[in-house]
């Protein structure tokens, strides 16, 4: 009896552990930020958001960058500026190893007289662990525009779970004071079309937070005259 009593013992005991090995394994943790001297040695020119996290996978480390510089048009021959988003994951399996990307995502956008206005949406751009599964979600979004007047910027939606890429890829919304709104054209990706509710949710509710960005309302300048003044 002492003996069926203690392999139940053992057993329960060996099951514990099973199942806190498999907890540990599935969790995922958004961990402390790497100091900017180390995101520097990956050779991160100009970080401008890093998120460290673990997840089932290991250690993982996005990094959003931006190079802004001058590229020369090849029709004209002529300088433009450029400016360059990077978008990397990198990661490892232990602490004293050194970080290696899994993954980047790479824009360039050049413009040439007019102004230019690209940037990461860092507020939607983020890591996340939505069905609990201890994989991590990516989710990066930016948006780039080229030229002289109010026009639609081009918005691009990214997220990666392991090796599935789901996007959408449209145009903001311009809702000009007294006239029909403009733009604001969206389109799904074959992948998220057909990807669990749960990812279409997240995907969409980005876009929500992000399509009417930067001219949602137009109104006059602080520093504009009141025209109805007499």
């Amino acid at each position: 009896m002492f003996a069926k009593h203690r392999w139940l013992n053992v057993t329960l005991g060996l099951g514990s552990l099973a199942l806190l090995a498999a907890c540990e394994q599935k969790s995922f943790e958004i961990l402390p930020p790497i100091p900017v001297e180390q995101l520097e040695v990956l050779g991160v020119q100009t970080p401008i958001k890093s998120v460290h996290f673990h997840d089932r996978e290991g250690e993982g480390l996005l990094v959003l960058s931006r190079v802004d510089g001058q590229a020369t048009d090849p029709d004209t021959e002529e300088e433009v500026d450029k400016v360059v988003l990077k978008a990397t994951l990198y990661g490892r399996a232990a602490d004293g190893d050194a970080f290696k990307a899994r993954w980047q995502i790479e824009q360039e956008t050049t413009c040439a007289g007019l102004d230019l206005d690209v940037d990461f949406y860092t507020d939607v751009s983020d890591v996340g662990d939505l069905n609990k599964d201890g994989v991590a979600e990516v989710t990066v979004a930016n948006h780039a525009f080229c030229g002289g007047g109010i026009d639609p910027h081009d918005i691009a939606i990214e997220m990666r779970e392991g090796q599935a890429i789901y996007t959408i890829t449209g145009q903001s919304l311009i809702s000009p004071p007294g006239e029909d709104p403009f733009g604001g054209e969206r389109e799904d990706s074959a992948s998220l079309k057909n990807a669990p509710p749960g990812v279409r949710a997240h995907m969409d509710a980005v876009w929500q937070q992000v399509y009417k960005r930067p001219w949602s309302e137009s109104s006059p300048s602080p520093d504009d005259p009141d025209e109805d003044a007499e």
